[in-house]
């Protein structure tokens, strides 16, 4: 009877053993892991206000590359739009007058734009490639930051 008594407690301390084992072993992965987190987390803000920063530096040196890019943008979001029926119907002969000058002062804009642009050595192309440029740090930023973000957690 007492070998058996000696048999349990020394299971039942050996099992108090292994689960402290393995509660300190998940409190480490758990740590690393939060650890890794906040270091992804740390880089990515590094990365995304770097990108800010030059972003906003090419846009100091280039505004007018900048408007350009922006009514361009803006010109885009608006087409694709759909005009609902209700917003013909109120607006009719109205709507297309104001849609007609609207497109005027658009197209003057533009070529107003242009025309600033050419005068200070600016063309197409340049405004092109900055933009290019600025939207392709920003992509290269956030892909970093995904990829340390899965490689912090591989070893997890």
């Amino acid at each position: 009877m007492s070998k058996l008594t000696d048999t349990a407690r020394n299971a039942k301390a050996k099992a108090g053993e292994k689960g402290a084992a393995a509660k300190r072993k998940a409190g480490e992965v758990y740590g690393r892991g939060r650890d890794a987190a906040s270091r992804s987390a740390q880089s990515s803000r590094e990365m995304a206000q770097k990108a800010k920063a030059k972003s906003g530096e090419t846009i100091d040196r280039n505004p007018f590359a900048a408007v350009v890019g922006g009514l361009a943008l803006g010109a885009i979001a608006a087409a694709l739009l759909p005009k609902s029926e209700r917003e013909q119907k109120v607006l009719g002969k109205t709507g297309k007058k104001l849609n007609d000058r609207a497109k005027k002062a658009a197209d003057a804009a533009k070529e107003a734009g242009k025309a600033r642009m050419e005068e200070v050595g600016l063309n197409a192309d340049t405004a092109r490639e900055q933009f290019k440029d600025i939207f392709g740090k920003a992509t290269d930023a956030a892909k970093a930051a995904g990829k340390a973000a899965r490689d912090a957690n591989k070893g997890e």
